[in-house]
């Protein structure tokens, strides 16, 4: 088997309305519904379907938790920028910018939080 790209993943998150606010508005992230009224987050070519914590949809992680990710997404925005908007958003950020090590090249990153507390990684190539 040879993997080609992550398609989706699933975040349980306490709120969908606080998680779909927070991705749209401070990531700038694409609601869309799909199915029976299900709710996912769009971006480039993939997405984060939101699952209810305790109601997720079946089948579904053998633990879901919320709060348990950490996520890293490469932007095209320069961190400045990104940042300056995170403090009109009153978003802070808790580490970075630092360097790190993507899957195909160096990154320089910040680090905020989600409302679940997920770890949200931004990344330009460096």
């Amino acid at each position: 088997m040879k993997i080609q790209q992550l398609d989706h993943l699933v975040l349980t998150v306490s709120n969908i309305q606080l998680s779909i606010d927070f991705y749209t508005r401070a990531l700038g992230m694409q609601l869309i519904t799909f199915g029976d009224d299900r709710k996912a987050l769009k971006f480039g070519h993939q997405k984060i379907n939101l699952h209810p914590a305790g109601h997720e949809f079946k089948p579904h992680a053998k633990k879901p938790t919320c709060g348990s990710a950490d996520l890293c997404f490469i932007v095209e925005t320069a961190l400045e920028e990104i940042s300056e908007e995170l403090n009109r958003l009153n978003i802070p950020i808790e580490m970075g910018p630092v360097r790190r090590t993507g899957s195909t090249s160096p990154l320089t990153s910040i680090y905020i939080r989600d409302p679940d507390n997920n770890l949200i990684e931004l990344s330009v190539p460096t």
